[in-house]
């Protein structure tokens, strides 16, 4: 299973796209708190403080709207990256006791610390189709999300690369060698030493090859590492690692049905699980940091200086590329259209109802201008749908509030589905002649595919009310991310 990044999407000038576009206008879906108040105060000062690129034709009124747009965005960006790094970093804590001490209890609690971290991080990848906007500054850590994303995110994997797989396995990588059995393996012409693994290994040896495919890093690679192949296929049931495969006594290390006699695979297993774990910590500490207030070089500082230059086309050109060419395209036409599970995208753990919803969530966070913290808080105070209003563009704003209300409520049904009733997105996807084999009627499959479909339909007509709001306020030929075609 292997994650794409944004990097090698296909785009078609269509006016889809543009409507993508159009919904990278929707800005933020938060209510402010006093607490927050304080903290968008302090925004504001950064803002009136920052150098700020040409304005334009902006008028002054427009201007002040912008100011509370773009500070709006960037509190809730820093909120919800500030919950992924809180929230890695209790799964970190999970993965390091299940790994000390391997029983079902610290398994369990280490699978439950992943489903909770990765529900506030799928809440940001709104922010991440910033490549074309940010610009060069030798100073900042961190060059754009996009270009940052692909260590912390990317799928599907080779997983093969990493540890055991079935005998039915088909990847790009197709040696018996991997990272945890062998102290050196080879990638095409490259021959990596992987005796010691360490976080510095696994980043070094992310994408190794120029393959995609061949993600040693990041979230994707810990779900893999907790549940193992999930070889169901579009049948119920996820991955089934067993602990075993982390006992470190000889006898007793197991990699699936195998009995290792040598315990030192399961010792490099933890090894494998703990660098990961620390990796992502690393990651999405340096994330946090580009968005804390009145910071210097940094992505925030960097959208403040320009925000009347391009701050709101970035905006809408994030909103349109997640909705339309990610979300919809990617990760759910491509797998709906195929019933291919391989490309599910959470895979091993079938937790992709939530991942889905939780991406939809944060458009609509943009749109509204409003982040709920893990900790119940709701940050930032100021949307796109703020800005249509008072920029005297209501209409349009009512239609795209009622666009992402159907965008909810089917997002809704495949979320209750996953998790109430245990129809996850693998046996949604599947087509019919698939689901025939496992004795579920034509009918049923219909049935479980329209929750899919509904999703997809639903965001491209998202899509539409964006592209005519974006041309409300001016802004035509965004060019978002479409995705895919089919």
């Amino acid at each position: 299973m292997t994650i794409t990044t944004g990097t090698s999407r296909k785009i078609f000038p269509t006016a889809l796209a543009a409507a993508l576009a159009g919904l990278l206008m929707v800005s933020g879906c938060t209510k402010q708190t006093d607490e927050n108040a304080e903290t968008s105060a302090e925004g504001q000062t950064e803002v009136q403080s920052a150098e700020s690129a040409d304005s334009g034709e902006l008028s002054a009124t427009d201007q002040a709207h912008t100011d509370r747009l773009v500070i709006s965005y960037a509190n809730m960006a820093h909120a919800a990256y500030k919950d992924s790094l809180e929230t890695a970093k209790a799964l970190q804590k999970a993965v390091e006791t299940y790994v000390d001490t391997p029983t079902e209890a610290n398994l369990e609690a280490a699978k439950a610390a992943y489903k909770t971290a990765r529900q506030p991080y799928s809440q940001t990848e709104v922010f991440r189709f910033d490549e074309g906007f940010v610009t060069a500054n030798d100073k900042r850590a961190i060059g754009s999300v996009d270009g940052w994303e692909g260590q912390v995110n990317a799928w599907p994997l080779d997983e093969a690369l990493i540890d055991y797989v079935s005998d039915s396995y088909e990847g790009e990588y197709n040696s018996q060698d991997n990272i945890i059995n062998s102290d050196s393996i080879t990638v095409g012409s490259i021959k990596q030493d992987t005796s010691s693994i360490t976080p510095e290994l696994l980043a070094d040896m992310n994408e190794i090859g120029g393959s995609e495919a061949n993600v040693t890093t990041g979230y994707h690679a810990i779900e893999f590492m907790l549940w193992g192949q999930d070889t169901n296929g579009v049948s119920a049931g996820a991955g089934e690692r067993p602990v075993t495969d982390y006992v470190t006594e000889a006898g007793q290390c197991t990699s699936g049905d195998t009995v290792n006699e040598d315990a030192s695979i399961c010792e490099r297993r933890g090894e494998f699980l703990k660098a990961a774990a620390q990796l992502l910590v690393d990651d999405l500490t340096a994330m946090e940091a580009e968005w804390q207030p009145e910071s210097e070089n940094t992505l925030r500082s960097d959208l403040m200086a320009r925000k009347y230059d391009n701050g709101l086309r970035q905006i809408m050109y994030q909103m349109g590329s997640l909705a339309l060419g990610e979300l919809a395209s990617e990760r759910m036409q491509v797998a709906f259209v195929t019933g291919s599970t391989e490309d599910e995208h959470e895979c091993f753990s079938d937790l992709t109802h939530l991942s889905y919803a939780n991406n939809a969530r944060g458009i609509q966070n943009v749109f509204n201008g409003s982040y709920k913290t893990v900790a119940g808080k709701t940050i930032g105070g100021y949307g796109v749908k703020n800005y249509l209003i008072d920029s005297g563009h209501k209409e349009a704003a009512d239609k795209l509030t009622a666009d992402f209300k159907k965008v909810e409520d089917a997002f809704n049904v495949i979320v209750e589905k996953g998790e109430k009733e245990g129809i996850k997105v693998d046996q949604m996807i599947a087509t019919v002649g698939q689901a025939s084999k496992h004795d579920i009627s034509a009918e049923e499959q219909n049935k479980r595919r329209g929750w899919i479909e509904a999703g997809i339909t639903s965001l491209q007509a998202l899509t539409d009310g964006i592209e005519n709001a974006a041309k409300a306020v001016g802004i035509d030929n965004l060019d978002a991310d479409a995705g895919s075609q089919f």
